[in-house]
């Protein structure tokens, strides 16, 4: 059984979708709830306060869900061009929101100025560097002190790029490197194929509302699902990086373009809280 993380910001939507899916799943894999503006837009949650609001709210979800105090919330930074002294702050004044068992964490971009002040970052809330296209740019994160590198097969298998190759390019890496507390995310996940090869390639999953209708709509598939990642991909044979084109950087600047639209508003009432 593989571990994962609801991908929405709607605290109902996951109760209804857990109540199906709990009959064969378990909640112990659930790492927590990734959420970032995009998905804050979706509830038509848009200002700082009713991210502020939300919050705690998703994490006693998670509290309750898991039974213990160990899950994670991940909120994103509203912005990406913040600088590292708006994202301290930024990180300083998000993490208060919890239910008090439940922590946040933070989603950075895998831009230098903020990976130079991960250590710091990382007193108020663990770091994951989201919206990577790219093994290069994921395998470079790694040499600062963050949790996780999120990389988006999702929406790269979407522009023709081979997703997996660079997942399992970024875990041989990984795992011929020095031993590391930091994990790969695989978000964006459009499939259920996609759900399973992402599983049996060692990553822990983000899974949206788009592949939880699927999943809960059908109890083979549900059953089935329950098996992912039992039979792990060997990243063996991969002597040499896979291409690294214009389209994996288009589709990172993309990706922090719709976050950055999405968080505008937020990030404005933050500026001038």
């Amino acid at each position: 059984m593989f571990d994962f993380f609801f991908d929405t910001a709607d605290d109902q939507y996951i109760r209804g979708a857990w109540d199906k899916a709990s009959k064969h799943l378990d909640a112990g894999c659930i790492r927590g709830i990734t959420t970032n503006p995009n998905a804050f837009k979706k509830i038509d949650a848009h200002r700082l306060t009713e991210w502020e609001e939300r919050l705690p709210v998703l994490c006693a979800l998670v509290s309750e869900l898991r039974g213990d105090d160990k899950g994670i919330v991940y909120a994103q930074c509203p912005n990406s061009n913040m600088s590292a002294e708006e994202a301290l702050a930024y990180v300083k004044h998000i993490s208060q929101f919890t239910d008090g068992k439940t922590k946040i964490g933070l989603k950075i971009p895998p831009f230098h100025s903020i990976l130079e002040v991960v250590d710091e970052l990382n007193k108020y809330a663990e770091t994951n560097v989201t919206g990577l296209s790219d093994c290069s740019t994921a395998l470079s994160c790694l040499s600062y002190n963050v949790r996780y590198i999120s990389l988006i097969p999702g929406r790269m298998e979407e522009q023709g790029v081979d997703a997996k190759s660079h997942v399992l390019f970024t875990r041989k890496r990984m795992n011929e490197g020095k031993p590391g507390s930091a994990e790969i995310i695989a978000g964006s996940m459009r499939t259920i194929e996609g759900l399973k090869w992402v599983c049996n390639h060692g990553t822990v999953p983000t899974i949206g509302t788009r592949v939880w209708d699927k999943i809960i709509d059908d109890e083979n598939v549900l059953r089935d699902v329950a098996t992912f990642g039992e039979e792990l991909v060997s990243c063996s044979g991969l002597d040499f990086s896979p291409h690294v084109t214009a389209i994996n950087t288009k589709l990172s600047i993309e990706f922090f373009n719709q976050m950055d639209d999405c968080g505008k508003s937020a990030h404005k009432d933050f500026l001038n809280r």
